[in-house]
């Protein structure tokens, strides 16, 4: 048995995804084992992936015949995972190299915690730190009614606890992070974020284009969803607001407004 798995879903990520695997080979913590799904990809993703693992044992490589989405393609990795622990791991970002010990061992002294996260610093698509990305640190219930109150993937997470809950619903193709933690505390487990920097997350203005006006309409069908499970109310429907309005800003003037606010030090998430 290995300590923490990590898993990784990758989509045509042949020109970033060698950063994420040269920060997980950097770990601290040495009983580790990563795993990653290429879903499909039609940008030579696969061959790039077999070069930069080479012989490597601690890797295992899969790969989906279609495009199947994140939700399927993580949990396809879960289904191999030998850890009692399951870190994720974004293809297009860079963990530090003490996350994996820093995370484990923290939830070793809180067996009441089932998933934690870490804040996380904002990277140009060079690599290059522009911002800082927090949130709170111990979230009640009702916060996550306003949004995911963790940064996904900076996330470990207790393999049992994600079992119990049926792991992402492989039927999403967006939110369904969001979708799992709230089952996850809806179920009363606890999710919280460590004070560090464990994490770096590629934000550049790229990521705004992936969420058109279609994008943010599923979101807030989820959050309408994510609404009515945490407060059984008939008003649910005005969650839906905020991904509306964000679908209607164009990307260019959301990715100077987050420049703005998570460039400052200060700035929360």
């Amino acid at each position: 048995m290995v300590r923490v798995s990590v898993v990784t879903c990758v989509f045509n990520g042949a020109a970033i995804v060698s950063s994420a695997v040269a920060s997980i080979r950097a770990q601290t913590l040495t009983d580790w084992e990563c795993i990653i799904c290429d879903d499909a990809s039609r940008d030579g993703t696969w061959e790039v992936l077999q070069d930069l693992v080479g012989g490597d044992e601690r890797f295992l490589l899969i790969r989906n015949e279609t495009n199947r989405g994140p939700a399927y393609s993580r949990n396809r990795c879960i289904g191999k995972a030998r850890g009692e622990l399951i870190a994720v791991q974004d293809a297009d970002d860079v963990s530090m190299p003490e996350r994996l010990q820093s995370q484990a061992g923290y939830l070793d002294a809180h067996p009441d915690v089932c998933a934690v996260g870490s804040f996380a610093r904002l990277l140009d698509g060079d690599g290059t730190p522009w911002g800082e990305l927090r949130v709170p640190r111990e979230p009640e219930m009702k916060d996550w009614l306003k949004g995911s109150q963790v940064i996904h993937a900076s996330v470990m997470f207790r393999k049992g606890d994600l079992k119990d809950a049926g792991l992402y619903d492989e039927d999403m193709r967006i939110a369904e992070d969001y979708d799992l933690f709230t089952r996850l505390v809806a179920r009363g487990r606890k999710v919280v974020t460590v004070p560090e920097f464990l994490y770096g997350v590629r934000w550049d203005t790229s990521s705004y284009g992936r969420k058109g006006f279609s994008a943010r309409w599923g979101e807030a069908r989820v959050k309408y969803r994510i609404a009515k499970r945490l407060t059984g109310e008939w008003y649910a429907f005005i969650y839906m607001a905020r991904p509306l309005f964000l679908g209607l800003v164009p990307p260019s003037l959301l990715f100077m407004h987050h420049r703005r606010a998570f460039g400052r030090k200060e700035g929360n998430r």
